[in-house]
């Protein structure tokens, strides 16, 4: 296996890349890691150019996006597909989950979205049910505090837009969709829709919640080793 494969890690929706801090001391032996950000822009085309201008100069090159970045890599790897290598997608979808939930967003009070309000639902949403997350459960808690109110009730906006279903059939590069079972955001409908339309696409599916890197990090290491490191 090519010990220098640059591997990009694509953030949820919290933006910042803190919730991947479970995986990265599992991948940075194997691959050069560099994070993708995101500041609270206007638009979801927005976010795609904010991912791109982050995109590393090597010929090609890995990328692993969760959640929220899953349909921003999905449009990239269709605009830009000799710029990849194999992928991975996980707790992701093409098209937006909850959508009538997530345009709601509009129309509800900021205070909703205070770390307060939301203490009680990110552990409920993103941690749910899980007897092996104890330890991981006040990650999350900790990266939302720092999460300015009305930046995330304009990102869950930007989220209620999100269609990318029409590009899967142009995304050639081989992708690793990890789906969690119990994922209270991303349904089965949202994992089968890509696993049909994707050309090259190899999916497993892993006892846990919509967390899933962050919950079954060695399980999902392993993985995404293996089908990175599959190709010298």
């Amino acid at each position: 296996m090519n010990q220098h494969r640059t591997l990009v890690l694509m953030p949820g929706l919290e933006g910042n890349g803190k919730l991947f801090a479970p995986i990265i001391p599992l991948l940075q032996p194997h691959f050069d890691l560099s994070m993708v950000t995101y500041p609270d822009l206007d638009s979801f085309n927005d976010y795609i150019d904010c991912a791109r201008n982050q995109l590393p100069d090597a010929p090609k090159f890995s990328i692993i996006a969760e959640s929220f970045s899953g349909p921003v890599a999905m449009a990239l790897m269709a605009q830009e597909p000799e710029r990849f290598g194999r992928s991975v997608l996980a707790a992701t979808f093409a098209r937006s989950p909850l959508a009538t939930l997530t345009r709601m967003a509009n129309y509800v009070p900021l205070q909703m979205f205070s770390i307060g309000a939301l203490n009680e639902f990110c552990l409920d949403v993103y941690a749910a049910d899980d007897e092996d997350s104890s330890e991981t459960q006040p990650l999350p808690l900790n990266v939302m505090e720092q999460l300015d109110g009305a930046v995330l009730k304009h990102k869950i906006a930007v989220l209620s837009r999100i269609d990318v279903s029409a590009l899967l059939p142009g995304i050639a590069v081989p992708i690793l969709l990890l789906r969690a079972v119990r994922d209270r955001i991303v349904s089965e409908t949202d994992a089968h829709m890509i696993e049909q339309c994707l050309p090259d696409v190899e999916r497993i599916d892993i006892d846990a919640p919509h967390l899933l890197l962050q919950t079954r990090p060695q399980q999902c290491a392993d993985l995404i080793i293996r089908h990175l490191g599959s190709v010298s």
